[in-house]
């Protein structure tokens, strides 16, 4: 079985992620801040901010099983944010982050060349991190 998670990602050493949020209108999914503790031994380097197309009335998908609806519900939302996103991306790493969960090794995910048009004209790349899990 295959699932994804899809999130849009603005991060850098000297990013305020409080002001993204003022900025885009948007709630973030997760932040973090440059040199706050991620671990009893180490800090965060650039701080995070993260949008999943959830809004305080209505959560996203944390997983979707197929990565093309995750994309296009996140992306939807963005796109009237468009222009101030690629302000961003000038000064800062701004990146769609997907994680895709499998179970096996066949498979995987398929992106249609609409969808593929569409982030192009965005301007963002697309990074898929891929992880192995047991199932249930």
């Amino acid at each position: 079985m295959h699932t994804y998670s899809v999130q849009f990602r603005i991060s850098g050493k000297d990013m305020s992620p409080d002001e993204v949020t003022r900025r885009l209108g948007l709630e973030p999914n997760q932040v973090r801040i440059a040199g706050e503790r991620r671990s009893a031994n180490q800090v965060w380097t650039e701080s995070l901010w993260s949008y999943d197309g959830g809004t305080a009335s209505a959560e996203a998908a944390r997983e979707w099983t197929s990565l093309e609806d995750g994309v296009r519900y996140v992306l939807e939302r963005l796109l009237p944010k468009r222009d101030l996103i690629q302000e961003y991306a000038k000064s800062h790493n701004a990146v769609w982050w997907c994680g895709h969960f499998q179970s096996s090794f066949d498979g995987g995910p398929t992106l249609s060349a609409s969808l593929l048009r569409l982030l192009a004209d965005f301007g963002v790349p697309l990074f898929i991190d891929n992880y192995f899990r047991e199932d249930p």
